[in-house]
């Protein structure tokens, strides 16, 4: 009997969604179904490009495949004075206003040989899911929520088929693109309300948790020292993220260190000790454009609160736990390859 994890990982790849997308792909408890990219980080030709050049660095080729999703948010983008609000992404990498930022174009690896499949994100996550038995798949998505979204709208159908989805967004204490709101919510702050009123069992892990989930940059020179293709990749990115972190988060520049935000969500869906402070809470993104556009409210009230509780959200991380994963799995992978 198979008892892996059967997860399908929705990315917006960027530096920690690469790290993420190594984790799920070799780590052997996990059966990867396939990824499917979306707009985020970088434009989605570009996420669906790295994407690529990680399952080639990880010699997957052939057994987990890409699909290219969504390249718009649902709704955000349509008024004429946010139409390019999305346009640069405020996380590229560089310099942009004094700021420097720690996603690139394209990740420090060759360009891909193979290519993305011919059906859409969506066409595929809708076949998948119904094509499973009830409870069989978890989602992953690491970045801006419209493929999920648009897939459950397209056909309601997929809904019962999932068993969990663990997210990697929004913020309660701690926020980054605006002063209420997280970036993976706020591009795309109608596709997370529409998947928080799904009915799913949905573990939200936030940037409160997800800043206690660093990588130093010593931590980084073990990892190094594994010697795989797939390590290296782990340790450029963390080092690379450290730098842009060193910038702009003095808590950051301090502990010489960059959170991995994507990976801890991927990580609690095996181990969910590794989020701390967890709530069971009911949730609501602010979708009425206002300064609080794309904010992850949870209420947390006990008496006079009349709406049920919608999901798990996490205030806190065992950074231990979280760093161990990552080099077991790594080191595990090296062991495979017989070096």
């Amino acid at each position: 009997m198979d008892t892996k994890r059967k997860i399908i990982m929705d990315v917006d790849t960027g530096s920690d969604d690469a790290i993420a997308l190594v984790m799920a792909m070799l780590c052997e408890d996990f059966d990867c179904l396939g990824i499917c990219s979306v707009n985020g980080n970088v434009e989605v030709k570009l996420t669906t490009d790295n994407s690529l050049r990680v399952v080639e660095c990880c010699d997957k080729q052939g057994q987990v495949k890409v699909y290219k999703g969504c390249d718009l948010p649902i709704a955000s983008t349509l008024m004429p004075w946010t139409a390019q609000s999305l346009r640069p992404f405020p996380t590229r990498e560089g310099t942009r206003e004094g700021q420097t930022v720690v996603h690139g174009d394209h990740l420090p690896l060759p360009a891909p040989t193979i290519k993305e499949e011919r059906d859409s994100a969506v066409v595929w996550l809708i076949n998948t899911l119904l094509d499973s038995e009830d409870g069989e798949i978890t989602l992953v998505p690491v970045g801006p929520l419209t493929n999920v979204a648009v897939a459950m709208r397209a056909d309601p159908r997929i809904i019962p088929k999932i068993k969990e989805i663990f997210i990697m967004g929004g913020g309660h204490l701690v926020n980054n693109s605006s002063p209420a709101a997280e970036f993976n919510i706020w591009a795309d702050p109608e596709a997370m309300e529409i998947v928080l009123q799904s009915g799913c069992k949905i573990t939200m892990v936030p940037l409160d948790a997800t800043h206690q989930a660093y990588i130093t940059v010593d931590e980084a020179q073990k990892i190094r020292a594994i010697g795989t293709k797939p390590a290296q990749l782990v340790a450029d990115l963390v080092e690379s993220r450290t730098a842009g972190y060193g910038v702009n988060d003095a808590e950051m520049k301090a502990l010489n260190a960059a959170p991995i935000h994507d990976a801890l969500a991927l990580c609690a869906v095996l181990h969910p000790e590794c989020l701390k402070d967890v709530l069971h809470v009911n949730c609501h993104t602010d979708i009425s454009r206002g300064f609080a556009y794309g904010q992850t409210i949870i209420d947390r009230r006990v008496r006079v609160n009349p709406e049920p509780k919608n999901c798990y959200f996490a205030l806190g991380a065992d950074k231990d736990v979280f760093y161990n994963w990552v080099m077991d799995v790594l080191e595990k992978d090296k062991a495979k390859r017989g070096l």
